[in-house]
């Protein structure tokens, strides 16, 4: 099988996809949930006309002479607790912000422009200004109107889309299920983070890498039990890991190896790979193919190469998934280098860098087994295939993985 390109690999893993189905969730229990269907208001905001301050409800035809003007003190109207009392010429009502403004009354002046004793008020045209219909005061629908359109399809729900929804009168929202992702990585090398590596060993960091990788796009994300280099074990370990996931991700063991058993395992179970290598550094050996409905992902194991074709690769699938088409093109950006950027012969070479501003800056190390090349990177540079070296000055495409600190 030829290495595929980056494009043919996305093309590849997209085809035929669509979001996970929808369940009505309840408002609190959505947060980070992509909204699956548009959703309108149910009722207007506010409900009726409400007070902006603190003070008293009034005509503003009461108060077109200026000057000092008595009112009689009739009624009140707090929030939650409406005056029933219809104001007449001449009367005030006191008012509570967010209260509704009594029926005749069609302004609001604010506190600290009014004496009051308990009879009657005085206001202090002075101070408070000219004083028309509708000072002071929200009208009603004049948020949201009744039947408005609120949220369209993709929305991500944050705290506030979320109040938005509740507010006009939807306790629940239609989001699409979160992918449920399984993660494992293999070799008899991994020992636990925490743990002291004997001669020979290796923290086991790349599964903790890639749960906060999915788990920071919305999916459900979840690190099993590594795999020991034996064949017998892989199989059975993967097929357990099948059973629960809508995606499979594996780390290490996918080359050719006398101990790289996962491709193997995979296509005991049944897996008919649609690429098995691509043209890219880091990342070349790598395995995609669907297993029943569960997406499978065989990462090579090296830190870099793990996370730059989780970043290429599996990010538009769980995008795809989660109901967010767009969100997986991340920014790009022409930049210039500050300094030289080495290709990878034949295949696309990612290099890790900092952007900053028009400028990119490759990060020293790149080795695919570079964890170092990883810490602090904000972009991703694109050196074409063919190119034995981009030199200081030239331009280069840049993927943005973290725009605000590119900016």
């Amino acid at each position: 099988m030829q290495p595929f390109d980056l494009d043919q690999a996305i093309a590849a893993v997209l085809a035929g996809v669509g979001p996970l189905p929808a369940i009505e969730t309840p408002v609190a229990l959505a947060r980070g949930g992509v909204l699956a269907a548009p959703l309108r208001a149910r009722w207007r905001l506010p409900l009726g006309d409400t007070s902006m301050m603190d003070g008293w409800a009034v005509r503003a035809a009461d108060l077109a002479s200026g000057g000092a003007v008595r009112l009689a003190r009739r009624s009140e109207s707090a929030a939650g607790r409406p005056s029933t009392t219809p104001l007449g010429p001449g009367e005030a009502a006191r008012i509570s912000t967010g209260a509704l403004v009594p029926d005749g009354a069609d302004a609001v002046v604010a506190q600290e422009d009014v004496d009051a004793d308990a009879a009657a008020i005085v206001v202090d045209c002075g101070r408070a200004g000219i004083v028309r219909p509708g000072h002071f005061i929200r009208r009603a629908g004049s948020e949201v109107a009744a039947d408005e359109p609120l949220l369209a399809p993709g929305v991500r729900l944050g705290p506030p889309e979320l109040a938005l929804l509740a507010s006009t009168g939807h306790p629940t929202a239609p989001v699409h299920r979160r992918p449920r992702v399984r993660v494992i990585c293999t070799g008899d090398e991994l020992v636990a983070i925490g743990a002291t590596p004997a001669p020979g060993q290796v923290i086991s960091t790349n599964g903790m890498m890639l749960v906060g990788l999915v788990r920071d796009l919305g999916a459900d994300a979840c690190e099993l039990e590594p795999l020991a280099d034996d064949r017998q074990a892989t199989v059975d370990g993967l097929r357990a890991a099948l059973a629960e996931a809508d995606v499979l991700i594996t780390s290490g063991g996918i080359s050719v190896g006398d101990h790289d058993h996962v491709g193997g395992a995979l296509r005991t179970l049944g897996l008919s790979p649609a690429f098995t290598r691509l043209n890219l550094k880091p990342g070349r050996p790598l395995t995609y193919g669907r297993l029943g409905d569960a997406h499978v992902f065989a990462l090579p194991g090296n830190p870099a190469s793990t996370y730059v074709t989780f970043e290429l690769i599996v990010r538009p699938l769980l995008c795809r998934l989660l109901g967010l088409p767009l969100a997986w093109r991340r920014p790009r950006r022409r930049l210039v280098l500050s300094a030289p950027a080495r290709g990878a012969g034949r295949r696309l070479h990612v290099v890790r860098g900092i952007a900053s501003g028009e400028q990119a800056t490759p990060l020293q190390q790149q080795v695919s087994g570079s964890l170092r090349s990883l810490a602090g990177h904000n972009a991703l540079l694109l050196i074409p295939p063919g190119v034995a070296e981009l030199p200081a000055g030239a331009e280069v495409t840049a993927i943005l993985t973290d725009p605000e600190a590119a900016a």
